[in-house]
């Protein structure tokens, strides 16, 4: 993009940077009907118990990692339902992204069945490591969605869905670190947010499902539980505590006056925490 990227100031460099940025979220807008397409599949898949899979190499994989590290626990998820390769493991380098054997080995280890779904994420759309592990994937039945910044790779052709989101030349040329980068983040990010919404692990715009492993989070909870049951913080705790911190029950506890067992219960038995609160109002 700019042959004298080494001779500029650095205030240039870094306003350059930025300014390139600024293709990313139109580009990923332009692949909204691929992304709610590929989030339907994803709820529909988990729905039914299957696994949502994450796999790349490099900055991609690593990309992928952040994303499958923060589902669980921002969505209450079980224990296994979302799993993550990468070539190399998460401090796995350029010197892994061609070894076929270890997606062979990561192919072993992951098990899958029809019903999962393998989010496939390169920049190039043709990563030896991650297309090895899509190619085997469909095989197995396995529904696959790639999330690739190129058109037309192997990677998008044989995935059921494509998340194609070009973003064009790096200022730093080929280093997909940087815009490519960012726009895979954001179309994960809208990808799996909307999943998790259509599962109904979202209650209005608040986590409700979030897990209170943490001073923070047990914070974010009494919050979320009460604004939904109307109630002051200390109440709201003590919900909590009495539900052992699941905010769905806590609020059914609060607002449906049920038994903690019982909310957990009524909980259990609904989608969404919407429909749970209409069968006790």
């Amino acid at each position: 993009m700019n042959p004298q990227l080494d001779e500029l100031p650095p205030e240039q460099v870094v306003a350059l940077l930025l300014d390139a940025e600024r293709r990313v979220v139109p580009a990923v807008r332009d692949a909204t009907e691929q992304i709610v397409h590929a989030a339907e599949l994803i709820a529909n898949r988990m729905r039914d118990g299957g696994r949502l899979i994450f796999a790349g190499a490099g900055t991609s994989g690593r990309i992928a990692l952040t994303e499958a590290a923060e589902l669980p626990g921002t969505f209450g998820l079980p224990d296994g339902q979302v799993v993550v390769r990468v070539a190399g493991g998460p401090a796995g380098t350029d010197w892994d992204e061609d070894d076929t054997a270890q997606a062979s080995t990561h192919l072993a280890e992951l098990a899958l069945v029809p019903g999962d779904v393998l989010v496939a994420v390169a920049a190039s759309g043709s990563t030896p490591y991650t297309l090895g592990l899509a190619e085997a994937a469909t095989t197995l039945g396995v529904d696959v969605v790639a999330v690739v910044n190129t058109g037309g790779s192997p990677l998008a052709r044989l995935a059921k869905v494509a998340i194609e989101v070009v973003v064009g030349a790096e200022v730093l040329r080929g280093s997909t670190r940087l815009s490519a980068g960012s726009a895979q983040k954001l179309a994960l990010n809208a990808l799996t947010t909307t999943a998790m919404n259509l599962m109904g692990r979202v209650h209005g715009d608040v986590m409700v499902d979030v897990v209170a492993a943490n001073t923070k989070l047990r914070g974010r909870a009494v919050g979320i539980v009460a604004e939904i049951a109307g109630c002051p913080d200390d109440v709201a705790r003590a919900g909590l505590v009495a539900c052992d911190w699941n905010a769905r029950a806590a609020v059914l506890h609060l607002v449906g006056g049920l038994s903690p067992d019982s909310a957990r219960l009524r909980a259990s038995e609904h989608r969404t925490l919407r429909a749970a609160l209409n069968s006790v109002r």
